[in-house]
């Protein structure tokens, strides 16, 4: 009876230990965030976190592999980027060294690392997608209203709420799709009465003499096939300031304008 204790006591000290010697790899992130849709920047950031049940796992090296393809990052190949084996136990903000990326253009990628205790396999695939990149990428139609509405307060400068709706058909069952909204103001976006986004006071504060926000939304579920309608509900925020009692203190840059794509 001792001996099988024994015996027992081994296997399960050596299961243990073989769990112990496992490192993987996890929350691959694109500047800071999980699968974004709205990468902005021609180098963006890539980092990882390691796990193991060891102690004292110190990164020695990682290998980047970014392709166009799902299909082609399972087989291995980097078409978009292959960082090759780099020394460095850096797993925050890598930058992306590879070929030149496009507005809209989608990639995929993956990370393995050598550790002072032994290597890693290929973590699970992530993916990043680039968001509009030159202003001409936009339609560079600003749509809204020059002017006050019966319901607006001119003499106070105060502004009601403007309600913008459109419909459309889709003849098919839509594979994807990718709403890009740029709010003069502020804004909130429905496609078929449902709200897109948990946004408020959407995009965010700006000095629009120096740059306009614009987000990105995966709508995809959001549509179905046949007659959809898209609204907007676009209010001042800060673009057109209100109760301009001292005008000349208060910087105002006209009524609200929103681009929607």
């Amino acid at each position: 009876m001792k001996a099988r204790i024994n015996i027992l006591f081994m296997l399960i000290f050596c299961t243990l230990f073989a769990k112990g010697e496992t490192i993987a790899l996890y929350d691959l992130r694109c500047e800071l965030l999980v699968d974004p849709i709205s990468i902005d920047i021609n180098k963006p950031r890539l980092s990882w976190k390691i796990q193991s049940s060891q102690r004292n796992v110190i990164q020695q090296s990682y290998r980047i592999l970014v392709s166009s393809s799902l299909e082609k990052l399972n087989n291995d190949i980097g078409d978009v980027w292959d960082s090759g084996d780099v020394i460095s136990n850096n797993s925050i903000a890598v930058y992306y060294n590879g070929k030149i990326l496009t507005s809209r253009q989608q990639v995929f990628w993956k990370v393995k690392i050598a550790t002072n205790k032994s290597k890693t396999t290929w973590s699970s695939p992530a993916t990043w997608t680039m968001g509009l990149l030159k202003y001409k990428d936009w339609y560079n139609r600003w749509i809204g209203f020059e002017g006050y509405f019966p319901s607006d307060n001119q003499q106070e400068g105060k502004l009601s709420a403007r309600y913008l709706r459109k419909e459309f058909q889709t003849p098919k069952k839509v594979k994807k799709a990718t709403a890009y909204i740029m709010g003069l103001g502020l804004y909130e976006l429905y496609i078929n009465g449902r709200k897109i986004g948990d946004q408020v006071l959407a995009p965010a504060p700006t000095d629009y003499s120096e740059n306009v926000k614009y987000n990105v939304f995966d709508v995809t579920t959001s549509l179905q096939e046949g007659a959809n309608a898209v609204g907007v509900i676009l209010g001042n925020g800060r673009f057109f300031a209100m109760r301009q009692t001292k005008a000349y203190k208060v910087k105002s840059f006209g009524f609200p304008k929103m681009q929607l794509q």
